[in-house]
Parts: structure tokens; sequence; C-alpha cells
């Protein structure tokens, strides 16, 4: 085989090492790459509803950006799927679409469409990147795949800090980005699964370190 690899850098500045390897006869060719250090630190938690939450924190080389990771352990959508199936089933058993099959068939589109609302608004995954003397990044990513991207240059960032606020009137805590903005002043960060008080703190640490360091 023929092997050629090197380091580089990230558009960050984090050092990458790659390798480009072509196998016996040229029959495939393989293009690694992978960074060459970081810390990390991760684990489970739960959010206000009880809902298993797994978290991770990068730590990226020469701590030149920070990664906080919050996701959903599991997504009942098979769940609303399974129990349209299961209505339809009966419905057809009891004989309903021999009476009125446009009442069947309204009802299962009614359902279906639940079902796809559900997995385009369900959230699975939050995270947040502070990149050393660039800015933060919330990236909100869907049951279905979708992606929704905030970009706060770090000259806009004032602070961050705990705060909070009622759901059902009942008192919770979550994480706000402080920002010069005409439009807004604030980004809550991890509102979407929020996680319990005691995970905010971890991120809160974290945070707070890369956001001043890169000032």
């Amino acid at each position: 085989m023929k092997f050629h690899g090197g380091t580089c850098e990230n558009i960050y500045g984090e050092l990458l090492d790659y390798e480009i390897i072509q196998h016996e006869n040229n029959l495939s060719t393989e293009c690694r790459l992978e960074r060459r250090t970081m810390k990390f630190h991760g684990g489970t938690c739960e959010n206000i509803y009880g809902e298993l939450l797994d978290y991770e924190i990068i730590q990226h080389e020469n701590n030149l950006s920070t990664e906080c990771r919050l996701e959903r352990r599991t997504v009942h959508i098979q769940k609303w799927i399974l129990s349209t199936i299961i209505f339809t089933y009966l419905a057809a058993l009891i004989g309903i679409h021999k009476k009125d099959s446009s009442l069947l068939i309204f009802l299962s589109i009614i359902l279906l469409a639940g079902v796809l609302i559900k997995a385009y608004l369900k959230v699975k995954r939050e995270c947040v990147i502070v990149g050393n003397q660039i800015g933060l990044q919330l990236t909100t990513t869907y049951v279905i795949g979708r992606q929704t991207t905030t970009f706060i240059s770090s000259n806009r960032i004032k602070d961050i800090l705990i705060n909070e606020g009622f759901v059902s009137q009942c008192l919770i805590y979550y994480l706000t980005l402080m920002i010069n903005d005409s439009d807004k002043s604030m980004l809550p960060l991890f509102v979407k699964l929020l996680p319990r008080l005691s995970l905010l703190k971890i991120f809160y640490r974290h945070l707070y370190s890369a956001i001043h360091e890169s000032k």
C-alpha cells in the first residue's frame, strides 16, 4: 500500500493528524482525519421532566475551543407510529371503513400528521461550542435530522449566567448568554432539553472559562 500522512490545523487552529492510504492495486483509497488531543468528560443525567440525557464536555487542544453537548437518550416517536398503526387496524377491524371509509382515512391522516409534526419539532441534541477569539455557536438538532444554528461573535458576548424562569408554574434554571445586540440582549442555552441545575453548574464553569479566556 501507499501511505501519506502529516499534521494540519482546522479553522479553529486545532492540530489534526491526517492519513491518506492507497491500498494494493489502487482498489481502494482511504482518507483519515483525527484530532490530536482533547480532554473529555461525559455522563448521564436527567432533565426537569425525568428524561434521561447524555452529556459530553470536550476541551480541544490548548483550550482553543470548548464544546458542551446534551442529547436525549431515547426518543419515543416509535410509540406514536405504533399507536397510529394499532388505531387504524382496530378501526378497520370493527368495520368503520364499511360505514364511512372517508372517516377512517381522515383520522389516520390526522394521526400521521401528528407524528410528523412531533418528529419535526422534537429536539434530539443541543450543542454549544465556544471558539477562542471567535465566538459561541449554538446548534440544535431535531429527530428528523433538521438543524438550526445560532452564532454570536466574541465581541458581542458580555457574559454567561444561570437564570431562573417558570414552566407550568414550576421554577426552572437555564443558562443564558448575555449579548450586546440591538434586537435582543439574551440568548437562552439548552432550553429545549432543560437539564437540571447540577449539570447547568458544570456547563457554566466550562463555558464561563472559555468565554472569558477568548476575550
